[in-house]
């Protein structure tokens, strides 16, 4: 990121945290910094090429399946894969660090892998009812989302365990401030994460334009293909 995106990042940052300081939510993390903010998405059509999304979705079975077999039945774990525009996020629990590495460097060698974030906590597995309070806080922070006018659930993936919150999207600065807002004051966040890609509102912008592109290119070309196909032909 160039100096004057991560300052941009900064400063929506700072002036999330300097709104929620006094309210008690819970504590974020952008970049590696603890803060106390929120965050946000504005337009509702997803920022991943439909090839990327395919892509996300062939990812979290593959590189699950693919830390699985490398780790075998000796490493105890729970591990949750999530994958969005390439890049890969671990959450859970892992018996071991040497676990931890493993299941790390495996997705990072995993074919499309852009990226790995490895959450993996050394520590025996959460419990069934960690788990299930987990499942509910998700739907609620999803809810939430919904429910806000200034943030749009499809642009981010929402994943949560023992209560630490995770966000994953294709964001501005300011958008990723106010759906940060949105679940940490989610009662029950103990707190939250963004691992989402930031980018300014002109870049997502011209993203987007070079995604409709590309559709109407993909449809243009199926069609002629189809009209190729089932063109009638005359009977003499």
């Amino acid at each position: 990121m160039n100096k004057q995106g991560f300052a941009a990042m900064a400063m929506s940052v700072l002036a999330a945290a300097s709104i929620l300081t006094a309210s008690g939510c819970a504590p974020l993390i952008v970049g590696g910094a603890a803060v106390t903010a929120g965050a946000t998405v504005s337009t509702i059509t997803d920022r991943r090429s439909a090839g990327a999304i395919v892509n996300d979705n062939v990812l979290e079975k593959r590189v699950s399946w693919e830390i699985s077999q490398a780790l075998g039945r000796d490493i105890d774990s729970h591990i949750t894969v999530t994958a969005y525009n390439g890049k890969i996020l671990l959450t859970g629990e892992i018996a071991t660090e040497q676990g931890r590495r493993i299941a790390g460097e495996t997705a990072e060698r995993s074919l499309d892998v852009a990226s790995v974030v490895n959450e993996l906590a050394v520590m025996e597995n959460a419990g069934l009812m960690q788990r299930m309070g987990d499942s509910s806080l998700a739907t609620k922070v999803r809810s939430r989302m919904v429910g806000n006018e200034n943030v749009y659930l499809s642009q981010m993936k929402v994943v949560v365990d023992r209560d630490i919150v995770y966000l994953m999207g294709i964001v501005t600065p300011e958008e990723n401030a106010r759906a940060l807002n949105v679940a940490a004051t989610t009662s029950g966040v103990a707190r939250v994460i963004s691992v989402c890609d930031i980018m300014s509102a002109e870049r997502i912008a011209q993203r987007m334009r070079d995604i409709q592109r590309e559709n109407e290119a993909s449809q243009t070309s199926g069609q002629g293909a189809q009209g190729e196909m089932v063109e009638p032909q005359q009977v003499y």
